[in-house]
């Protein structure tokens, strides 16, 4: 691998939007996803099956962020996601529950219409999970929880063969109410 900076880079056009639209969870597996060019070509075989869930931008963010030891020469990448969850059910809660006691990969799309895969390494592990009912009309009502994988790169993205497999991998069974 080469350590070197090899391009420059232009200020960007104003043409991004910030926050996350959906996130797609499966069951953490060794799945031997390849990483070329910081994309995912395509998926594996062995990954059959995402949860969606829907999400408002507002409130859910994707944050990764390097460590590097200048000594040990060694970088290490905490890749962060927050997902609020709002409205209390008992069935809403059984699904929290699980995230909070699994491990997944999680597949996070943003308004830029990128898809960020997070925990291919070794998975995404709940850190933190909260319920609270609000104190006002308008407080959150529902769930929050902290995800967090630790990587040696960046979370890569998925190339739009990538997207469309995954899209067929969406399970039908949600929580609807």
């Amino acid at each position: 691998m080469a350590c070197d900076v090899t391009k420059g880079m232009k200020l960007s056009c104003k043409d991004q939007r910030g926050g996350i639209k959906i996130i797609d969870f499966a069951v953490y597996d060794d799945y031997g996803f390849t990483v070329a060019a910081e994309e995912i070509a395509t998926l594996p075989v062995s990954l059959t099956e995402v949860f969606r869930y829907e999400v408002k931008a507002t409130v859910n963010t994707l944050t990764e962020t390097a460590t590097v030891s200048i000594d040990n020469r060694t970088v290490e990448i905490v890749q962060a996601l927050v997902v609020n969850l709002p409205k209390l059910s008992a069935e809403r809660q059984v699904e929290q529950k699980a995230l909070l006691a699994g491990r997944t990969v999680a597949f996070v799309h943003d308004y830029n219409g990128n898809v960020h895969v997070l925990g291919i390494e070794s998975g995404v592990d709940a850190t933190t999970g909260t319920k609270v009912t609000g104190g006002a009309g308008g407080d959150l009502s529902g769930y929050t929880v902290t995800l967090q994988a630790m990587s040696s790169s960046y979370s890569p993205f998925l190339s739009s063969a990538a997207k469309t497999a995954l899209a067929a991998l969406v399970s039908t069974e949600v929580v609807a109410d």
